[in-house]
């Protein structure tokens, strides 16, 4: 499903990820942890093009995400076609991204009713996306009125609305009191067993054990540890990555 290949990326004179190659398969869960500044959120921004390469590639589906080929070169696709393909890719972020002045539901249909999805349609598999994030009947709530968990829920509820193949969530609870956790990871573990292809940057450890077919592990741009859980989790061969767990477990 997605094929990463030399990904490069720099900040001005920072360099943000350094090489990295990574395949994601086709229905998978993948991990991804790290300390802060490691490159995790920017390598999830770049599968969807909202941060541009510097050097490497991204394939989603046999197609290079934000170039087209051209000979032996890259050439970078139209603003238009790069939307087209972003939309594809489904998108959660740390912070909810809601519109505050607009409800549950027409935050969800934006995305269809740009595609040119009648607004009927869209708004009844805007309930039924609701009612699959356990969120049945909140229709008409604005974000102010809904807690925590239940904003994010409406935002995995947004993604799912392009019918995406992929869905990448960027530390998806981190902004949530200890409580509100559990409900989005139920969630996205319902997800999981869907045959939607996911990757995840989280600090959940115990999610990432329990769902993750894949764990990655990136330091300074690097993926230093990749592999099932077990191997990363429990049998973990970098000094780094040890004490990044121990801190979190």
């Amino acid at each position: 499903m997605v094929r990463i290949r030399n990904l490069h990326k720099q900040f001005g004179s920072h360099t943000v990820l350094d090489g990295v190659d990574l395949d994601l398969a086709e229905g998978s869960v993948t991990a991804i942890l790290g300390p802060s500044g490691s490159g995790k959120s920017t390598l999830l921004r770049c599968i969807n093009h909202l941060e541009r390469p510097d050097r490497g590639y991204v394939e989603v589906g046999g197609e290079i995400i934000g170039f087209r080929p051209d000979g032996n070169r890259l050439r970078e696709r139209s603003p238009r076609e790069i939307a087209a393909q972003r939309a594809r890719i489904g998108m959660v972020f740390q912070h909810f991204n809601l519109f505050a002045h607009r409800t549950a539901a027409e935050n969800i249909v934006e995305g269809p009713l740009a595609q040119g999805v009648p607004v009927r349609t869209a708004r009844a598999r805007a309930s039924e996306l609701l009612a699959r994030v356990g969120l049945a009947g909140r229709d008409d709530a604005y974000p102010s009125q809904l807690s925590g968990g239940q904003q994010q829920r409406v935002a995995i509820a947004r993604a799912l609305a392009m019918d995406p193949a992929l869905i990448l969530f960027d530390e998806p609870t981190s902004a949530l009191d200890p409580e509100l956790v559990g409900e989005v990871l139920s969630v996205i573990k319902d997800l999981a067993a869907t045959g939607i292809t996911l990757a995840i940057v989280t600090h959940e450890i115990g999610f990432a054990r329990e769902v993750a077919d894949q764990v990655v592990f990136l330091e300074d741009g690097h993926i230093i540890e990749s592999g099932d859980p077990a191997t990363v989790l429990q049998h973990t061969q970098s000094e780094r990555a040890r004490a990044f767990l121990a801190a979190v477990l």
